[in-house]
Order: C-alpha cells, then sequence, then structure tokens
C-alpha cells in the first residue's frame, strides 16, 4: 500500500508544470516583476497571448505562451509586469 502511494504521487508531480522565479530565453534571463517591455525585449513576440477572466468574464491578466524545443513557457502578465512564469515539460 505504501510504495503505492509513493508511486501515484511520483507520477503526479511529474505531470505537473514547474514554477518559477526566472526564465532564460538563450543567454538572458527574465524575471518575475520583470515589465511586458522587458520581456517582449528579451524573449520577442509570444506564440500566443491568451487573455485572462474573472467569473464575471472581464479580462484580468494575460498569459503570453512561448513553445521552446521541448517544453511550453507560461508568463501571466498582470498590470504590464510579470505576475508568474510556468514552465511545461
Amino acid at each position: 500500500m505504501r510504495s503505492l502511494v509513493i508511486a501515484l504521487a511520483l507520477a503526479t508531480s511529474l505531470a505537473m508544470p514547474a514554477w518559477a522565479q526566472s526564465v532564460s530565453f538563450g543567454n538572458k534571463l527574465i524575471n518575475v516583476g520583470d515589465t511586458v517591455g522587458t520581456l517582449q525585449h528579451v524573449a520577442g513576440k509570444p506564440d500566443r497571448i491568451v487573455p485572462i477572466q474573472n467569473k464575471y468574464g472581464a479580462t484580468i491578466a494575460e498569459r503570453f505562451e512561448y513553445y521552446l524545443s521541448g517544453k511550453s513557457v507560461l508568463i501571466t502578465i498582470t498590470e504590464g509586469k510579470i505576475t508568474d512564469i510556468r514552465e511545461v515539460f
């Protein structure tokens, strides 16, 4: 039973995205708190921009998605600044 619980926990953790405070694009680093202008200067135009809405349908943030070799980098922008970085492998 114990080994089943450990195996399930391991499988679940492998399927989850990694939260980060920074991400590198080539030899440059983007951090939580940087502006959207800095992000676009370093990383370029995102592959996709997804609006994030509250339960009333108002847009409260945007998610910039970059598809890099072998992973996706999802960067949440709120009020012109990076508030969250996730890497999905």
